[in-house]
């Protein structure tokens, strides 16, 4: 059975240290996966965010290659940063 997913880019603090680094977390309600990224990548479009979770994610988490293979299976939307996309916005992503 297919679920929701979402993906954000998030800012993270460390309140102790004050160290400062950045992700992106792609997840829905069975999985959760995140890669760190640069401050200047925080500026990526929702679509690139989407392109980059799908090159890179398998080199950091299987839970992010389990999270887009079911984005293909199920040919589902998401929601990217707050904004819904749907599956027909999407799909050439994973064509080819």
């Amino acid at each position: 059975m297919s679920n929701l997913a979402r993906i954000n880019t998030n800012k993270v603090e460390n309140v102790k240290t004050g160290q400062v680094y950045f992700e992106l977390d792609i997840y829905d309600n069975y999985n959760y996966g995140s890669i760190n990224i640069t401050k200047e990548q925080t500026s990526m479009t929702d679509l690139e965010s989407l392109q980059y979770l799908k090159d890179m994610g398998s080199d950091e988490s299987a839970n992010i290659c389990d999270l887009i293979d079911s984005l293909l299976e199920y040919q589902n939307g998401l929601f990217i940063n707050g904004t819904w996309y749907s599956w027909d916005e999407i799909k050439h992503f994973f064509e080819g």
